[in-house]
């Protein structure tokens, strides 16, 4: 059944028959709404998160800063700034990996030890006509044994990009 899913996801693009030069996509900025699983390896603790990110058009090196704010259905939240990497796969696929510190709030979510969290992130996403992306979008957040404890979570979220120029 997973498998049937997994192929929807990376046919997608392909059904729409996306184009999209990455020359012209790496130069757009992208707003990306997601929502997906948080603590998505430990079954006791998931719970659903919701996120917004944007990723600047402007770059150096290929190296992109981005902004993003997630929250949890138990009101847990993280704002955070870092950078992103576009890596385009062809024409069709992006594989864009990045780093962001951030400040987390547990408020009535799960206790991550300190408020300064690290996100280490890995998204795949197809790219469509205009530049907009599906996704799925896989990350880490740790205090890097900053705090009194580091249990550390990991979040998969669905997202889908609109590219601003």
């Amino acid at each position: 059944m997973r498998t049937k899913y997994l192929l929807l996801f990376l046919l997608v693009p392909v059904l729409l028959r996306a184009n999209c030069n990455p020359s012209c996509c790496d130069r757009a900025g992208l707003l990306s709404i997601g929502a997906g699983t948080f603590d998505t390896i430990r079954p006791k603790e998931r719970m659903l998160q919701f996120q917004v990110e944007y990723q600047w058009s402007a770059s150096w090196h290929g190296i992109q800063p981005i902004a993003g704010f997630m929250v949890t259905e138990k009101g847990s939240t993280y704002f955070c700034f870092g950078a992103a990497y576009d890596i385009f796969l062809g024409k069709y696929f992006v594989l864009t990996p990045s780093f962001a510190p951030g400040l987390y709030l547990k408020n009535g979510g799960k206790e991550l030890g300190y408020p300064l969290e690290f996100r280490s992130s890995i998204a795949l996403a197809g790219i469509f006509r205009n530049c907009h992306r599906l996704g799925l979008q896989f990350y880490h957040i740790s205090n890097a044994k900053l705090g009194f404890k580091n249990p550390g979570e990991e979040s998969l979220v669905l997202f889908y990009s609109i590219a601003f120029w």
